[in-house]
């Protein structure tokens, strides 16, 4: 189950997502659910439809959890899924 503690182990598709601070300021307050991943883009689905969004110009974003929310940096979403794993058991 996704958690607080755990969230960089697991698929971030379907999880709503706010960008709170970004490099683009075009980005900045973007909200919608993700509903693709790849290894350096988020591919979120808003209201204005679908946008494409560069992991690196994400400073700071909210993910949304079933029963709880969480902060993360972008750089921390850097890598495919399966690879981003390997990298934090290191």
């Amino acid at each position: 189950m996704r958690s607080i503690e755990n969230i960089l182990f697991h698929e971030l598709i379907g999880l709503k997502i706010k960008i709170s601070e970004s490099s683009q300021t075009s980005l900045k307050n973007l909200s919608g659910k993700i509903i693709f991943e790849s290894k350096n883009m988020l591919i979120v689905r808003t209201l204005n439809g679908i946008k494409k969004i560069p992991k690196q110009n994400i400073l700071k974003c909210i993910l949304y959890l079933p029963a709880t929310a969480c902060f993360i940096r972008g750089n921390q979403l850097i890598g495919r899924p399966e690879d981003r794993v390997l990298k934090i058991k290191r």
